[in-house]
């Protein structure tokens, strides 16, 4: 055998050789596999993001309805996200909404991504290169869950608790399921009233942080005034018995007032009816009182003239009283002196002692006529006139007698 037949002959195994010592580091779902669902071609790419995939491994299939629609790319991760990229046929049509969700097909089985579509394309369609976020996708129980939670069950976890938990509401709901059923309609009406304002309460705890962010920034201040309000509540709490009895008396007050409003009820209302008609005429003859009161209040000056008669806000008066007892009886009696005044006899007073009766032989002594020096350097006041130089003037009190 030759050199050359031999080394066609041994150049397969040697290749065979190296591919089996170097399969450890070989992934088969690092590539593309030939064959896989819309990797050509007939499909378009877009990029979702998960926060857990499980044991999702490239190459997987991505199904709709159990029908393979596609084949999942490459799986990488951004920040605490799972990203993965998957190949969809161009064929079917999915809404921008769609939800994507990691499933298994069976309890050992591979895992696969399940498309749910709604119904509803009004959102547009999914299209390369697209975005999908977190909130569109989701991730059915895997079986580790599934065994651990059947575990829990057989090594009776909670079976006990579950177990009282039935018992006490059944105490708790026994002969009470109408009223049981009543507070679940008024709880749901409560949740549909929450959902209809739940923009306003938003609102409200959006201006409650606002609030509480005030309240931080002023911390120092309120403190402050924490601090220096301490002092006056000890008062108010020393005095707080005090304040009981008089918030009490005031109770007792109001009450007794109230009992005197309706003992005088009808006096009260009879009152008030009784005033009526004296308030509408007082209303009828509201224009002419005001004129009347310029008038009637405001002597000698009326109200009209007042303002030609005095500039200013001031007006002084000089006034000359003369109180002598010639220029009063002048006033009141006009000049007109009694008789016994005019004979030059003196008043008598009813209180003096009686004079001496004079001699009949004894002529009287004259009378010298009453003359009234004028204080200061005033000319002295001339002697009254004779009956017949009187004049012919009223004084005040012969006009109140009726003398003229």
């Amino acid at each position: 055998m030759s050199r050359r037949t031999l080394a066609r002959r041994l150049a397969p195994v040697v290749a065979a050789a190296a591919l089996v010592g170097s399969g450890c580091a070989i992934q088969p779902n690092d590539n593309t596999l030939p064959g896989q669902t819309a990797v050509g071609d007939d499909g378009y790419t877009v990029e979702v993001h998960f926060d857990q995939i499980e044991n999702l491994v490239p190459n997987s299939t991505v199904q709709k309805d159990n029908v393979v629609i596609g084949t999942v790319g490459k799986i990488r991760t951004e920040g605490w996200e799972a990203v993965v990229d998957l190949h969809l046929l161009e064929d079917v049509e999915l809404p921008a909404d769609a939800v994507f969700s990691i499933g298994q097909k069976t309890l050992l089985g591979a895992q696969y991504v399940e498309v749910s579509a709604p119904s509803d394309t009004a959102g547009g369609r999914l299209a390369e290169g697209a975005v999908v976020p977190v909130a569109q996708t989701g991730t059915y129980p895997a079986t580790e869950q599934v065994l651990g939670a059947v575990a829990l069950l057989l090594n009776n976890g909670g079976l006990s608790q579950i177990s009282t938990i039935t018992g006490e509401l059944s105490t708790a709901l026994r002969d009470r399921v109408p009223d049981t059923r009543g507070l679940i309609r008024h709880t749901n009406d409560l949740l549909a009233v929450l959902d209809e304002n739940k923009l306003e309460i938003v609102a409200a705890l959006e201006s409650l942080d606002s609030l509480s962010a005030g309240l931080r920034e002023d911390q120092e201040q309120i403190a402050t005034a924490i601090d220096r309000i301490t002092p006056g509540l000890k008062v108010l709490d020393q005095e707080r018995n005090r304040l009981v009895k008089a918030v009490t008396k005031t109770s007792r007050t109001g009450h007794r007032a109230v009992q005197v409003i309706h003992a005088s009820e009808t006096a009260l209302l009879a009152n008030l009816e009784s005033l009526g008609p004296i308030l509408t005429h007082l209303g009828e003859a509201s224009a002419s009182l005001p004129e009347a009161l310029k008038l009637g209040l405001t002597i000698p000056f009326p109200v009209m003239t007042a303002r030609n008669a005095i500039r200013g806000d001031y007006a002084n008066l000089f006034a000359t009283l003369d109180l002598r007892d010639s220029s009063l009886l002048s006033a009141w009696l006009g000049g007109v002196l009694p008789p016994a005044l005019q004979a030059g006899d003196p008043v008598e007073d009813p209180l003096a002692p009686p004079a001496a009766t004079p001699d009949p032989g004894t002529p009287a002594p004259e009378v010298p006529a009453p003359t009234a020096e004028a204080p200061g350097d005033q000319p002295a006041e001339p002697a009254p006139a004779t009956p017949s130089e009187q004049p012919t003037s009223c004084g005040l009190l012969t006009k109140l007698l009726g003398g003229c």
